[in-house]
């Protein structure tokens, strides 16, 4: 009886003792790859000098009305 009481002692350990040792294999992370792709920044001097590009005297006012038509779209949602 203390044989077999031992027997499946012994057997439980080592059922669970070869669950708990199994490694995930993991792949290696290479460094010399960027994690996530790069995006360009615009400072404000950039968007300033788009501005006066895309902004006019002539078309003020329709720049205007595309804005706050815009403006209007996002508080409604």
């Amino acid at each position: 009886m203390f044989g077999k009481l031992i027997t499946v002692v012994v057997v439980v350990m080592l059922i669970i003792a070869g669950f708990g040792c199994k490694k995930k294999s993991v792949p290696p992370a290479e460094s010399n790859q960027p994690t996530a792709p790069k995006t360009e920044v615009k400072t404000q001097a950039e968007y300033n000098e788009m501005a006066r590009k895309q902004i006019t005297k002539d078309n003020m006012q329709a720049e205007l009305d595309k804005v706050e038509k815009e403006v209007q779209q996002e508080m409604l949602r």
